[in-house]
């Protein structure tokens, strides 16, 4: 039997939302505004919807059925690896919008990310 779990995000930034997802290897459709929703997919795999992301006026919701979950990761563990490329993302944006230049990006071993940017005085 199915049944569909709301999962909260934080995820308000929809551009960057999109720039994650592919970032992490998934293609998506937007549906029709009325409904405010974006499907989810990966096109190599034939997978058909994976999930969903739902607005709900303050923020994307994950819509995603645990019985039928399709990744070869927990449910749990991909929304803190999307929370993390997001928010990396959101920071890189948010930086580029300020002056700031990447500097460095480094994968640490324990899974954390180590990002510097600078930015010079004139």
């Amino acid at each position: 039997m199915s049944h569909f779990s709301k999962i909260k995000t934080n995820i308000s930034n929809l551009q960057i939302l999109k720039k994650t997802l592919k970032d992490l290897g998934f293609d998506y459709i937007e549906s029709s505004s009325e409904y405010n929703q974006m499907d989810v997919f990966k096109t190599h795999i034939n997978s058909g919807i994976l999930f969903s992301f739902k607005w709900d006026n303050n923020e994307y919701n994950l819509i995603a059925d645990y019985d039928l979950w399709k990744l070869n990761m927990s449910i749990d563990y991909f929304v803190e690896k999307l929370k993390q490329n997001y928010a990396i993302n959101l920071i890189i944006n948010e930086s580029s919008i300020n002056g700031f230049t990447q500097k460095s990006f480094i994968q640490m071993r324990d899974g954390s990310i180590k990002l510097t940017v600078q930015k010079w005085n004139k």
